[in-house]
């Protein structure tokens, strides 16, 4: 269920209030609801990932097609994120988010008990080497679906229509996690996102890679980079 419009009306007050305090003019802006998207390629030797904010930022090589960063000039309310994982190329554009470590997903057991090594990890942010989040664990986007995906519920049979389903996810709430208070993602600063995971992810799906979405308020043209 999408959050109601008293709900997004408090973010855009809350984010406005913010950003006069912190010295921005709204007059020279547009204000917006928008997001950020950042996506990390899994592997199994490294138990840190880097997860890309800004537009320039080629630490992990090029931008993957899915991904909405931050334009240098621009700064970020964020007010909630989710963090989860897709099975997709740098490329490709159909890739679905997964909320928990679905076995359909990871196209088999061993591979989806592994990944639950990603929710055992914290995200931790740092602006300018000024630390704005030490540590905010994964677990709490582990969002496991009523009903789950399975392509074959009777073998013995052809398949039909009525023997798909998907992952009763709704990804305007779910393994979404408010963010209290708000961080400030300014484009002209250094912004450095990682992942730490306990332990290298010891087997990963093909083309497996880690998903962040940050939402929030957007506002355009006001930071020190013009």
């Amino acid at each position: 269920m999408a959050k109601n419009q008293g709900a997004s009306r408090m973010v855009f007050e809350n984010a406005k209030s913010l950003a006069q305090q912190l010295g921005y003019d709204l007059r020279q802006s547009v204000c917006t609801q928008s997001y950020l998207r950042s996506e990390v390629a899994m592997s199994t030797s490294t138990a840190s990932y880097h997860l890309p904010i800004l537009v320039n930022d080629t630490q992990n090589g090029s931008t993957r097609v899915n991904e909405n960063r931050l334009n240098l000039q621009d700064v970020f309310f964020c007010s909630e994120i989710l963090i989860g994982w897709t099975v997709a190329t740098a490329t490709a554009v159909n890739g679905k988010i997964y909320t928990y470590p679905s076995i359909t997903g990871a196209a088999s057991t061993s591979t989806a008990t592994a990944l639950q090594t990603l929710y055992n990890g914290k995200l931790s942010i740092q602006v300018n080497n000024q630390n704005i989040l030490p540590g905010w664990d994964v677990n709490r986007h582990f969002f496991s679906p009523r009903t789950q995906e399975n392509t074959n519920f009777n073998a013995a049979t052809a398949l039909s229509p009525a023997q798909y389903t998907i992952d009763q996810v709704d990804l305007s709430e779910d393994a979404f996690v408010a963010v209290e208070p708000s961080w400030v993602l300014n484009g002209a600063s250094n912004i450095n996102a990682t992942i730490q995971l306990p332990g290298a992810i010891s087997a990963i799906p093909t083309n497996g890679a880690i998903v962040a979405i940050f939402r929030g308020i957007l506002l355009q043209n006001v930071s020190s980079v013009k």
